[in-house]
């Protein structure tokens, strides 16, 4: 493992790995992949998930080794795993770490826009919850403010399990789509934040 390393040595690193070198490959790893883990599991609080996003880090910047051109090969992989976190917590439909995710990671690492972001956030949700039907409205609340479980739900409301299912399902696709937008302007700041 190497010690004591600073942007020179990634540099030339970076360098024997664009020749195909595997030794560098392996130094950048043993060095990085732990505070690449770190970083995703402080958005993602999801061990498999942070491995998986790791290994895909490590995996395109070998593939993509030869047209990358990195200054700073610390800021460009802690950057890319920020960004595979927020794609991920975009595309997870698991309602407990959705939310989680959301709730507690949404600003990390942009310091000064944190609470405005966070309340945007919290506000667009508000509204999003108003604006639905009221069945959906109040399938959805049930189901992830109360935590209710879908046959819990179908059996005091006197509907289907699957009717509730659809309700769900179509009213969680809605949301994503209606806080795509402040995802994207999360990621940009991310990125930008550590160019």
């Amino acid at each position: 493992m190497l010690v004591n390393v600073n942007i020179n040595d990634d540099l030339k690193l970076f360098a024997l790995l664009k020749q195909g070198d595997d030794q560098a490959f392996e130094d950048i790893y043993n060095k990085y992949w732990y505070d690449l883990y770190k970083t995703a599991f402080k958005r993602l609080n999801d061990k498999e998930k942070c491995r998986d996003i790791v290994q895909n880090v490590f995996t395109d910047l070998w593939n993509r080794r030869n047209e990358l051109e990195i200054l700073n090969l610390q800021a460009y992989l802690h950057t890319a795993a920020r960004f595979q976190a927020l794609k991920t917590i975009s595309k997870l439909s698991n309602k407990t770490i959705f939310i989680e995710a959301f709730n507690s990671n949404i600003t990390s690492g942009l310091q000064s826009d944190e609470n405005l972001l966070k309340k945007e956030a919290q506000k667009l949700v508000e509204q999003f919850i108003k604006a639905l039907p009221a069945k959906r409205r109040k399938i959805f609340v049930m189901h992830y403010m109360d935590d209710l479980s879908t046959a819990h739900i179908a059996q005091e409301l006197s509907l289907s399990q699957k009717t509730v299912q659809n309700q769900l399902t179509t009213a969680s696709h809605a949301l994503r789509l209606k806080l795509t937008h402040l995802f994207s302007y999360v990621i940009i700041l991310a990125v930008l934040q550590y160019r």
